[in-house]
């Protein structure tokens, strides 16, 4: 990966885009995807259920997936109770097949080890095939991000107060996955990140919805442009 700015530590993360780290607490991560074309609006009601109450695909269940990379199999546990709707649309996705045959296209291990992402719409045939079958168009999905005193999570905003912060239930820790996406916070849709170390410069920013429970050492192996043969949603 290129070069951190001696001050600033920038660190790519997405084509064209950048990590910048101006403070040890701070954090912006911008990823050049297309800008959000709309999200349902979710009421405030902590009783609702989300899962009826919005048009995405939605789980309120654990899931679990199965990356097989040239590099070898990862597995992955999705909480969907904490992260309904984007484990709903990450299981979606799978299950359509639009995982399979995608790069790596995303590696930051230098200075120090920081994401692989993946995810890439640009397919190896350099076809691309993510539409909703819906709407025909591109799906995103709402910032998604749940606190530990809330019933249901916050839906389109960063948390950005540090005693809010310190009340995430899913944190950006070695191991866990997210949601990338641009600057628009309702902007996420098919690429994510495993983080290769913890990076609490992200929580409240991104939304973190599962973990590797096993193949981390495959994790550690990844190098751009490796990539996804296959990926399954299988049992526990």
């Amino acid at each position: 990966m290129k070069e951190f700015k001696k001050r600033n530590k920038i660190a790519k993360i997405s084509n064209n885009s950048t990590y910048r780290f101006f403070q040890p607490v701070y954090i912006v991560l911008i990823v050049n995807l297309i800008l959000i074309t709309g999200c349902s609006a979710l009421k405030k009601n902590e009783n609702i259920d989300i899962c009826s109450s919005t048009k995405s695909p939605c789980l309120t269940s654990n899931e679990y997936v199965l990356l097989i990379t040239n590099k070898g199999n990862i597995k992955l546990e999705l909480y969907g109770k904490s992260a309904p709707i984007t484990v709903g649309n990450f299981i979606d996705l799978v299950e359509k097949g639009l995982y399979n045959k995608t790069i790596f296209n995303r590696v930051i291990k230098q200075p120090y080890p920081f994401l692989i992402r993946g995810g890439e719409n640009n397919l190896i045939e350099n076809k691309n095939n993510f539409l909703d079958t819906k709407t025909g168009k591109i799906r995103y999905i709402p910032l998604e991000i749940k606190l530990k005193t809330n019933n249901l999570p916050t839906y389109g905003k960063e948390i950005d107060a540090s005693s809010q912060i310190n009340n995430i239930e899913l944190k950006h820790k070695r191991s866990y996955l997210s949601m990338a996406r641009s600057k628009a916070v309702n902007s996420a849709s098919l690429q994510f990140y495993i983080l290769l170390k913890s990076f609490p410069e992200l929580d409240g920013r991104f939304a973190v919805f599962g973990k590797v429970i096993s193949g981390m050492n495959i994790v550690d192996l990844i190098e751009e442009e490796d990539f996804i043969i296959e990926a399954k949603r299988v049992d526990s």
